[in-house]
């Protein structure tokens, strides 16, 4: 799929005004010195997401050159207003492997679970992974159908990987819990603590899992990101 954006010229405080016109600030990572800041149309943006997800390739033309393949680096959402803020983006050497995120998707029919033995357990949404960029799976599956009673689970050495993808190195511990059943019970009991996140607005929260961080980002992007969360704290002292 194929995500058009043009150079946009607007940095800082301005940034806001794109949005009123339904158009997203983003910036997109080279791989190099350069960071380029883009605007993309944000029905266009939205429908990428939707279509690939937020750990997939995509191809990115800016307007001018030719497409080539990326990976969404940070996506910043204002959940309140349902609206995308901001993109960030890089672009992948095929011929490179990278670091980034995948979703888990859980499988199969625990017979724990239907006879309500307890409750499935799912403490890992995400999982670090490395290979080439032409083997990059949309998602890890984890086939709970062997989960028979309580306690059964799958760890990080039990997945059974696409050929060509490994566990990144930084969550390269076999014993990581994936999925577990756990007594309700227990789940009762425990303390829930409230997740604090980095907020760039009121009810705004940057996603992150699209892919690792570039060793080569810019100070421009740096500054630039630094400026937008300035802007967006701004905007929410002031409403």
């Amino acid at each position: 799929m194929i995500l058009k954006a043009k150079l946009r010229e607007l940095l800082g405080k301005k940034v806001s005004s794109l949005r009123k016109e339904n158009a997203i600030p983003a910036a997109v990572y080279t791989g190099g010195e350069e960071t380029i800041p883009l605007v993309i149309n944000e029905k266009d943006l939205v429908a990428v997401i939707k279509t690939v997800g937020r750990s997939s390739l995509f191809d990115l033309e800016i307007e001018g050159s030719k497409a080539r393949k990326a990976l969404f680096k940070e996506i910043q959402f204002d959940y309140l207003k349902n609206k995308v803020l901001h993109a960030s983006i890089y672009f992948v050497d095929m011929k490179k492997s990278i670091t980034t995120k995948v979703p888990v998707k859980i499988v199969g029919l625990s017979m724990a679970i239907k006879n309500n033995l307890g409750l499935l357990v799912n403490p890992m949404s995400l999982i670090s992974i490395h290979c080439l960029p032409d083997k990059l799976p949309n998602e890890i599956v984890v086939d709970i159908s062997k989960f028979d009673n309580l306690g059964d689970s799958i760890t990080l050495k039990d997945l059974v990987l696409p050929e060509g993808v490994e566990i990144a190195s930084g969550q390269s511990e076999n014993n990581i819990v994936v999925a577990i059943v756990t007594p309700q019970k227990a789940i009762e009991e425990e303390e829930v603590k409230p997740e604090t996140t980095e907020e760039g607005e009121e009810g705004a929260e940057a996603v992150e899992g699209e892919g690792e961080t570039p060793a080569e980002d810019s100070k421009e992007g740096a500054k630039e990101g630094s400026k937008l969360t300035e802007d967006n704290s701004k905007e929410t002292a002031n409403k």
